[in-house]
């Protein structure tokens, strides 16, 4: 019982508070921006037709033990031509999974708000389940995008799949 409480420590500690601002920026895609709409978003599975990896996982950093991490279409192709940034509307989700990546813990998601580079033009999301009530999320998150610049592919930090 210890080990699964120092594990979620970590993992909180990852990605940080919530902003104590909303940063909805409206819809892109489908996709309301805000918290409670990216909440809405990934608890429906309205991701899940993307492109994605095969199975969950080893995670390489946060996030926990196990992911699978989605692309929707805009992303996808801009990843495929080797864009240094990405356009607004790119979107990746990451499914969080326990160490046998059989249940489903909760979401990572990153979506691409403003034209150019740097954190600022994203919002970074984790929530984990069942309740969410306890999100991190915020534009430019002041931690997660620690791991993500670090990619030099404008915060994506996965590769598509093959």
């Amino acid at each position: 019982m210890r080990l699964s409480f120092v594990a979620v420590t970590v993992l909180l500690a990852a990605c940080g508070p919530s902003s104590s601002v909303d940063e909805h920026v409206g819809v892109v895609g489908d996709l309301d921006t805000s918290e409670a709409g990216i909440t809405a978003f990934v608890r429906d599975g309205r991701y899940t037709t993307w492109l994605a990896e095969s199975a969950p996982r080893d995670s390489v950093r946060s996030h926990g033990p196990k992911v699978r991490v989605f692309f929707n279409d805009v992303l996808a192709e801009s990843m495929r031509a080797g864009n240094a940034t990405h356009p607004p509307g790119s979107i990746t989700v990451k499914e969080l999974y326990d160490s046998e990546g059989k249940t489903l813990r909760g979401h990572a998601l990153d979506v691409k708000v403003s034209e150019g580079a740097g954190k600022d033009t994203w919002i970074f999301f984790e929530g984990l389940g069942p309740d969410y009530g306890d999100n991190y999320y915020g534009r430019g998150h002041s931690t997660c995008h620690g791991c993500h610049e670090d990619s030099g592919r404008d915060y994506v930090a996965t590769p598509l799949p093959e």
